[in-house]
């Protein structure tokens, strides 16, 4: 750039201009292309930052902040635009360019700010949330980082010294869904400890644990439901206790907490390094909007559903549902398990295993549903029955947040958790589908060495299978077989299905060789939704256990899994004035 004023975009950038600078910068850019594409670049640069954050954006009040602070245009302050040639450099509009890349990007590194090109803002909140580690994590998920933008983040400096390594708290997140704590540790020689869960040999750390206390000492879960995980996000550990239950069964939280943290084990050093974390929720508390909506629905397939309620959480929106079959299906259920041998009870002996998987598949009814906009948008959807299958999920916006369903044969309870939503908000929860498992008696025999030169085509109620090639894999790295990438060792059968109506997965599946030995497999897939709706697959059967190519193979699978679109049932999520 040749510009000599060409050092102003970098204070522009770094928000160094004062106001009545920036307003000249902005001037000067309408005459100088060069600074003007230099800018253009950068800007355009900050555009792809953080594209997931398009599907939920900042609430009104933090966009309407920003907004405020802006220094617009003075009437005169601008010569009268003459009639410029059609060579002329196009005229940018630098407000509304700054404004909407304001409003796709709110995660910058630490130390750069915004570009707002008509003056400068800067609020505590937004400054917080670009520090914070939560924010600057690539893993952690977008609910963590709203709440972290909206100041439920505290960044504390919480340290203990033992065997020469220190153990610090960097940051705590207080959400009425989720607790959450950064931690760092390091040796005596300053250097950052390698926090890797997934490295093979000895474990290096060991976090003792970690309890929720209320102000008087009694914590929030027993310690057989403590529940707390672990992940490491960069240099740093996150160690998150879920609160889904408590705040889905109404519990009320206390306003203050403390987090016990006792690690037994850092950087292969036994010793004790213990903190306690001041927590406040009571903002979180508040923050945090509960909507009741009670209505219930039957499907056609004997599945009682009802909606209980939605929490909308700083980090999260939280669905409660609960779901249980009607006495007649749940009757008859019991009688084709009985037909067939099966049992609740798992069974010891050969295949007691395999008929309790079966009898368990057999009772699980799953659905799908959506949660749509006032415009009919579609803003968040949960799939239970195709989450493997994200071909064919319609699964969107959701956040893993803990267990998400626990309950008995009679009634289960369904907890689902969403990207943050504005509890103001007109919804309508809308049911897509209701999946069930019915028995299939499918078997081929194929004979490995001939299925290259001589594929085997077998059919089972509709399904159409197509078995096409063996592969003997010794080498336990990743290796492109067919369309699938398979790793690990054994037998490998590529297949191609296309599924009858309704059919949107084959399942339990296992093979024999010619001795009578079985294996279970599993099937690696791509799946194809048909323009009649119908579904085709393509992947290969992986059969781990298998040591040598077998003279002859029977393959079974034991159930398939259908979807049912025959549903009609809207529930409107209206908060009380």
């Amino acid at each position: 750039m040749k510009c000599v004023r060409a050092n102003r975009l970098a204070a522009e950038l770094n928000q160094d201009l004062s106001p009545f600078e920036a307003r000249q910068w902005e001037r000067h850019l309408e005459s100088c292309a060069d600074c003007r594409n230099e800018m253009e670049r950068l800007l355009v640069s900050l555009d792809d930052f953080d594209p997931a954050l398009e599907e939920v954006q900042p609430d009104d009040g933090f966009t309407q902040a920003i907004l405020d602070r802006l220094h617009p245009y003075a009437p005169g302050e601008l010569p009268q635009a003459a009639e410029a040639p059609d060579s002329a450099p196009k005229r940018i509009d630098w407000k509304k360019r700054s404004v909407d890349i304001l409003k796709k990007v709110t995660i910058v590194v630490a130390g750069l700010a915004v570009a707002i090109s008509l003056g400068t803002f800067v609020s505590p909140t937004f400054a917080d949330y670009v520090k914070s580690i939560f924010s600057s994590s690539k893993d952690v998920d977008q609910g963590i980082k709203e709440a972290v933008k909206q100041g439920f983040a505290k960044q504390l400096d919480l340290n203990v010294t033992d065997q020469g390594v220190t153990l610090r708290i960097k940051e705590v997140l207080a959400d009425t869904l989720r607790i959450a704590v950064m931690c760092e540790a390091i040796d005596q020689n300053g250097n950052k400890i390698d926090f890797d869960l997934l490295k093979p040999g000895e474990r290096k750390n060991r976090l003792q644990e970690f309890v929720l206390k209320d102000k008087n000492g009694k914590p929030l879960f027993k310690p057989e439901e403590g529940g707390w995980t672990m992940r490491k996000e960069g240099e740093y550990i996150m160690i998150r206790q879920e609160l889904t239950e408590l705040t889905a069964t109404g519990k009320e939280l206390p306003d203050e907490l403390t987090a016990e943290v006792h690690w037994a084990k850092l950087d292969g050093k036994e010793g004790s390094w213990k903190l306690t974390v001041p927590i406040d929720m009571a903002e979180a508390k508040r923050a945090t909007k509960s909507v009741a909506v009670k209505q219930q629905y039957t499907s056609p397939q004997g599945l009682k559903i009802d909606f209980k309620k939605v929490d909308f959480a700083p980090s999260a929106t939280l669905l409660s549902l609960e779901t249980q079959l009607t006495p007649e299906v749940r009757e008859r259920q019991k009688q084709i398990m009985k037909r067939n041998g099966l049992s609740g009870e798992m069974n010891p002996g050969p295949g007691g295993f395999q008929a309790f998987q079966l009898s368990r598949t057999l009772q699980e009814y799953k659905i799908a549903y959506e949660l749509v906009d006032e415009q009919g948008k579609v803003v968040a959807a949960q799939d239970e029955g195709l989450k493997l299958d994200k071909d064919l999920s319609i699964e969107k916006n959701t956040i893993v947040n803990g267990i998400s369903g626990m309950g008995t044969d009679e009634v289960m309870q369904l907890w689902h958790t969403f990207v943050p939503m504005s509890g103001d908000r007109k919804l309508t929860f809308r049911l897509h589908s209701i999946y069930t498992n019915e028995l299939a008696n499918f078997s081929a025999k194929l004979k490995p060495a001939q299925l290259q030169q001589k594929p085997v085509q077998a059919e089972d109620q509709g399904n159409r299978l197509t078995f096409s090639s063996f592969v003997m894999k010794t080498d336990p790295a990743e290796t492109k077989i067919g369309n699938q990438t398979v790793s690990g060792t054994g037998g490998v059968i590529e297949l191609q299905a296309e599924l009858a109506k309704d059919v949107v997965a084959l399942d339990l599946w296992q093979v024999k060789d010619e001795t009578g030995k079985e294996y279970d497999a599993s099937l690696q897939k791509t799946s194809t939704r048909n323009a009649d709706g119908t579904v085709s697959q393509h992947g290969v059967l992986v059969i781990p256990q298998l040591e040598k190519e077998p003279k002859e193979l029977t393959v079974t699978y034991k159930a398939v899994q259908k979807q049912h679109r025959d549903v009609k049932w809207e529930a409107p999520i209206v908060a009380k004035p």
